[in-house]
């Protein structure tokens, strides 16, 4: 982390000028997370978010004509929103994109998202309950809520500082603004994104396995994604809303074992 930003009060132009280079040299994030999760939007604005970008994306996208790959879709899927607890919290709805992409996402409001990239990828019905069960958990931890209101107080750090500057005759107050936007990204809103992909995977696994799917397909997934990964250029994970495929693997391989008891029980079920 080489910075970070927060606005979080409204101070006197000197007393601004001295936040913001307390704040750059520091590095504090406290503040930047308090205001974020104030930030962030309740329930019904993330659901109805949700309940938009699935509209957009159905127009955008081609639904799969393959009626065995929406049926696996289908049922996979079911299982993992019953063994998450949110079955009855929303009227869930799944759907097989007709595309190439190694990718699927859940949305706020009960919404799932495949390619049929990942599902040629994932050729277990375990495999693709490890990325569901990740996705899922997104939503069950409210991640969109938090990144929203972390990426909102950013905004508003940004803005304010151009204001600050200015007003103190900064020279070069925008691009001096323009670095401490880096810093909100690199130093808050990326790494917050990497914790929160580090929770997914744990609250997959859980949820995977209470859906009776072996967890140890959570491993053999990602190293299929890392073989995929590695032929086509990857950020540096610094950079990177995601952790570095190495990392995820150790981290889920030492996570298996307490899990286990859980998938021994559902599958006696």
């Amino acid at each position: 982390m080489a910075f970070g930003f927060c606005a979080c009060c409204a101070p006197t132009r000197r007393g601004f000028l001295g936040f913001t280079a307390a704040g750059l040299a520091a590095g504090g994030l406290g503040g930047c997370v308090a205001v974020g999760r104030s930030m962030a939007p309740g329930d019904d604005e993330l659901n109805k978010m949700g309940l938009q970008a699935w509209s957009q994306i159905k127009k955008k996208e081609k639904i799969s004509g393959s009626a065995k790959g929406r049926a696996r879709v289908n049922g996979v899927a079911r299982k993992v929103v019953d063994a998450s607890g949110l079955g009855r919290s929303y009227n869930w709805e799944f759907a097989l994109f007709d595309d190439k992409q190694i990718n699927a996402f859940a949305l706020p409001g009960g919404k799932i998202g495949v390619y049929q990239g990942l599902l040629n990828l994932a050729t277990s019905d375990a495999e693709l309950a490890a990325v569901l069960g990740h996705e899922v958990t997104h939503v069950q931890r409210r991640h969109a809520a938090q990144r929203i209101g972390a990426q909102r107080a950013g905004q508003l750090g940004v803005q304010l500082a151009q204001i600050g500057l200015a007003a103190g005759g900064v020279q070069q107050s925008d691009q001096i603004a323009g670095l401490i936007g880096a810093g909100v990204s690199y130093g808050v809103i990326l790494p917050f994104s990497r914790d929160q992909e580090y929770e997914a995977d744990e609250g997959g696994l859980v949820t995977m396995s209470r859906a009776a799917y072996n967890p140890n397909a959570a491993v053999t997934l990602w190293q299929k994604m890392a073989a995929a990964n590695a032929k086509s250029a990857k950020p540096m994970e610094f950079a990177s809303t995601h952790p570095s495929d190495a990392n995820r693997i150790r981290r889920l391989q030492s996570q298996i074992p307490s899990v286990l008891p859980l998938y021994e029980s559902a599958r006696r079920a």
